[in-house]
């Protein structure tokens, strides 16, 4: 088993659940690839885990936290919902989490957002 990432970066708290502590570089695509996205200090943001999922995935998930800082960042800065998943996919690989449980909480994402586009439905 992988030793859990460093979460010093965050708290637990505010509105949405955590709250940064400390800023979050995550360069897109490779390090040094000349896009690098920072979440600032202060910034609130949510590990989402449907009700029903709890027993599997863990909110509070500490391979998921720097995913999900990174994944609502840019969603709230406009960017499509694909390719905030793929980033949040991508951070919990760097944090070296769990391929299977990654691969598997990564396809229910995007099956869950394809299941309301096909049905017209609001992913929000």
């Amino acid at each position: 088993m992988s030793a859990l990432p460093d979460v010093s970066w965050c708290r637990k708290g505010g509105a949405r659940g955590y709250v940064t502590t400390q800023p979050i570089e995550w360069w897109i695509g490779k390090k040094e690839s000349g896009w690098k996205l920072t979440v600032p200090v202060d910034r609130e943001f949510e590990s989402s885990v449907p009700r029903w999922l709890t027993w599997v995935f863990s909110p509070d998930d500490p391979f998921f936290l720097k995913s999900a800082a990174i994944h609502d960042t840019l969603l709230e800065e406009g960017f499509r919902q694909a390719f905030a998943d793929s980033q949040w996919f991508e951070a919990a690989l760097s944090e070296h989490a769990p391929g299977l449980r990654t691969w598997v909480a990564y396809s229910a994402m995007r099956a869950r957002r394809f299941l309301l586009w096909a049905t017209g439905r609001s992913p929000e």
